[in-house]
């Protein structure tokens, strides 16, 4: 009895273990949405774009074959990721720069992971990819000091003043720091590093290796300030008195404008007489019809020079219209200034 147990047990475990060798043996396929990027240790000597401009392909389908158990690894190991490849134009030969076609196949059978996922690659879509490499050139850049926004900085110094980035050849702008409120504040107290950077494109930096230190001036901070601006007119003498004076984008300009300002420049602004004037120039007057105008933003010089207030940018543009009077007016029209 004790012997047909035996070859009882026997004989299930050889058909189980038949049953394994057979399930493991089996080849299953499946398919997984990667992501082609640029490697980063080329990212400092080269622009990369595919396809038209792209920064990196985000849908590249790849199909692999395998051991089921190898592909429930691939399965768990990319549960919640995409997976990530890496292209280097100078393991392709391409790091003279140019614009290349990249046969996927080719890459994926010879590519190191093959053998890391122990899987047979089968098929990539798409199967060919468009590259575009630049080769980057190390320039000396004017460093310039921006906020949050985008806005110019006006600093007490930046040194270095100069520092060389990496760029494409045809860049000619400068290097750029950007500022938070509290490193602005801190800024006027002692100086602060930050390395400067290029954007290549939105949300694309390239920093600078070394950092610099900027200070700015011990004044108080430039606040947004709003107003509703008058408006006055700086005209001619010889067609003082002689046209009306139209502005055809009047309801522009009852809306309340946004500057940036201290307190002290803000108040002695809005003392102005005209926060807003407007240029009427000799010749305006034969014209079929007079080109917008951008309006002079009236700023008491003493705040302006010490980069107390700021006008908005772009300037508004005025649409102007002279109308030729029967009666001369009298030339002491409120809104009407002679130059100077």
């Amino acid at each position: 009895m004790r012997d047909r147990i035996k070859k009882f047990l026997a004989v299930v475990f050889l058909t189980l273990l038949i049953w394994a060798w057979a399930f493991l043996s089996l080849e299953t396929s499946r398919t997984w949405v990667a992501t082609l990027k640029t490697a980063p240790a080329a990212a400092a000597d080269f622009w990369v774009t595919f396809n038209n401009g792209q920064e990196q392909i985000d849908n590249l389908r790849l199909t692999f074959k395998g051991a089921p158990v190898k592909i429930s690894d691939l399965v768990q190991r990319y549960r919640n990721e995409k997976p990530e490849f890496f292209y280097d134009p100078r393991e392709f030969g391409h790091d003279a720069g140019g614009k290349f076609k990249l046969d996927m196949t080719e890459y994926f059978r010879d590519h190191a992971k093959m053998k890391e996922y122990a899987l047979t690659f089968e098929s990539c879509i798409p199967d060919r990819i468009d590259i575009e490499v630049e080769k980057l050139v190390s320039k000396p850049l004017v460093v310039q000091c921006v906020d949050e926004n985008g806005a110019a900085i006006k600093c007490e110094s930046i040194e270095p003043a100069q520092v060389e980035i990496p760029v494409r050849k045809d860049y000619t702008g400068p290097a750029y720091v950007m500022l938070a409120a509290q490193q602005m504040e801190r800024a006027r107290r002692l100086p602060v590093s930050e390395k400067p950077y290029v954007e290549f494109s939105a949300g694309k930096r390239k920093y600078a290796e070394k950092a610099v230190k900027v200070s700015l001036p011990a004044t108080e901070p430039l606040k947004e300030q709003v107003i509703q601006p008058m408006i006055g007119y700086i005209i001619s003498p010889t067609l003082l008195g002689k046209y009306k004076v139209e502005l055809l984008n009047e309801t522009e300009f009852k809306t309340i404008r946004t500057i940036r300002a201290t307190d002290k420049a803000f108040d002695a602004y809005k003392k102005q007489r005209y926060h807003i004037l407007i240029e009427i120039r000799d010749g305006d007057e034969t014209a079929s019809e007079i080109p917008p105008r951008p309006v002079l933003y009236n700023f008491p010089p003493e705040f302006l020079k010490d980069g107390q207030i700021e006008a908005p940018s772009p300037p508004q543009q005025a649409q102007i219209k002279l109308t030729p009077l029967t009666t001369p007016a009298s030339p002491s029209a409120t809104t009407l200034l002679p130059p100077g």
